[in-house]
């Protein structure tokens, strides 16, 4: 069942300890709230991580045993989160409360400091990644094409033009949700290769959001039945990965051709039927494999006729054989 808006949600006030002059010790407050350190944070946080100066990376990965609300960090900041698991309410001052669940996409971008707050809800898992820039570091990131292409992607309903702050939410495709499940969990253990995988990372993730707001939207008068059938699509890719599909059968499923299945495929998820069949069955291969299936049992369950053939792009994609996984 979704999960239920509270009639009123808190308002997080501009005041301290959010607006105060941060410490020297307190690089996060750039980008990042300070939370109470109490067990529940201790158990969602998985990662807090300071990729250079004025950006961070957050991991979320756990689930409280009560109820918990993350604040804003009191400064203007671009930010994007990829919601792997859970959900949450995000609230914003001015805007409607917007639901986000698992498969979201969220970028937002805040000009000034504004009261907005993320509630996560009781005994629920949630897996998060939130990668944030200040402005100077977007800014030596080198484009501003993030903040424009959202200024004409934003969703009316959440966000406040008024006190310059938008917010956008897309379906991840699955790409992405890769790319965001990788952040979660590959990082190399070295410190000095740490922190440049997360720069890399953090410019990868930069692009791929850059990749998702540029494909144009469709037609109004096309949009909501041309989207509801891809997402049909892409549901019958996910819940069916084990099944072989080619793109006519996909197509006549669905009811569109297979040129339109194909051309909305890589407009909108970025993808071909092909690619993103392919991205569905290795990152299905990747949790059966951390559960403890063998190699040779996750390739056949998933349809792949030959082993070496799997080994390599499952090297290819996570760059580490099935074996070691």
């Amino acid at each position: 069942m979704p999960a239920r808006v509270p009639a009123s949600l808190p308002v997080v006030p501009l005041l301290d300890p959010y607006t105060a002059p941060a410490k020297p010790h307190e690089w996060w407050r750039g980008t990042l709230p300070t939370v109470p350190q109490t067990d529940d944070w201790e158990n969602v946080i998985q990662c807090v991580h300071r990729v250079e100066e004025g950006v961070s990376v957050v991991v979320l990965d756990g689930c409280p045993s009560g109820a918990l609300t993350l604040p804003a960090p009191g400064a203007p900041v671009f930010g994007m989160q990829v919601w792997l698991e859970g959900g949450a309410i995000l609230a914003l001052d001015g805007g409607k409360p917007l639901n986000l669940s698992g498969g979201a996409a969220l970028l937002f971008n805040h000009e000034q400091a504004v009261g907005w707050t993320t509630h996560l809800f009781a005994k629920q898992r949630v897996r998060m990644v939130d990668i944030r820039f200040t402005p100077d570091a977007l800014a030596r990131a080198g484009d501003t094409a993030p903040i424009a292409l959202l200024r004409q992607r934003f969703s009316h309903d959440v966000s406040v033009p008024a006190h310059g702050s938008l917010v956008a939410t897309l379906d991840a495709p699955a790409s992405l949700l890769a790319l965001a499940g990788a952040v979660s969990r590959d990082a190399p253990s070295a410190p000095e290769a740490r922190r440049l995988w997360y720069r890399a990372k953090s410019l990868e993730m930069l692009a791929a959001f850059v990749q998702l707001l540029s494909v144009p939207e469709l037609p109004k008068s096309l949009a909501g039945l041309e989207h509801r059938r891809l997402h049909e699509a892409c549901l019958l890719l996910r819940e069916r990965c084990t099944e072989q599909w080619p793109p006519g059968r996909l197509a006549r499923m669905v009811g569109l051709s297979e040129k339109r299945l194909q051309q909305l495929m890589r407009e909108t998820v970025g993808r071909s039927v092909h690619a993103y069949l392919s991205d569905v069955r290795l990152a299905r291969a990747a949790e059966l494999l951390r559960g403890g299936m063998s190699v040779t049992q996750a390739a056949g369950d998933l349809g792949y006729s030959s082993l070496s053939h799997f080994s390599k792009i499952f090297k290819a994609r996570y760059g580490a054989s099935p074996r070691s996984w």
